[in-house]
Formats: structure tokens, sequence, C-alpha cells
């Protein structure tokens, strides 16, 4: 993923966390649109960041589309797998927001 200047947005990683909690979830589509955003600003093809977003609406192309954001986390995250970021998503969200939030604070 070669990240152009301004493609990536600086977060407070844990007032995402805590904002998605407070907000039972609404904040954190808000946020994954926002991710799903930068990452189509980043990578060379081409994805709608829309039809992602509302793609985790989706049963069963829900898990696809968790799976894509994954790898392309993955990218950003030397020392973690798209399979690790996968599961935390699955497991406990707070972890994936973290992760992936990390990885675009230090791209920032």
């Amino acid at each position: 993923m070669s990240a152009t200047q301004g493609t990536f947005e600086e977060r407070s990683t844990v007032l995402a966390i805590v904002l998605s909690i407070v907000t039972l979830g609404l904040y954190l589509v808000y946020w994954l649109h926002q991710v799903h955003k930068q990452f189509a600003a980043a990578k060379d093809e081409e994805f709608n960041p829309i039809v992602r977003t509302i793609g985790l609406f989706i049963p069963i192309y829900n898990l696809l589309v968790m799976w894509r954001t994954s790898s392309d986390a993955e990218e950003l995250l030397p020392n973690v797998s798209s399979v690790v970021v996968f599961l935390t998503w699955i497991v406990f969200f707070p972890i994936m927001m973290y992760l992936v939030q990390s990885g675009i604070n230090e791209q920032a």
C-alpha cells in the first residue's frame, strides 16, 4: 500500500473506542467508513468505500468485507497478520480498532 501524503488521518485511538462504546456502535460505523475511504485513497486498486461500509450490514457478505478490511490493515501493521485483525474484530472489536488506528496513526 503506497501511502501518499495526507491519505491517512491521525485520530485518538482511545477516544475512538470510547465513542464507539458510548454511542452503541454508531461511531464505529462512521470510523469504519473513514478507514475504508483512507484505504481506498491509498490502494492502487479501486473499491467503493460506501459499498464496503453498507456491506457490513449484509449477513455473510459482511465477513468478506471484514476480511478485506483486515487484509488492507495488515499492510499497515508490520507485526500483525490479517487473521489476527479479523479474529479480534469478531471476538472483541476494541482490540481491532486499537490495532488499525495505531497503524493509521503511524502512517499519518
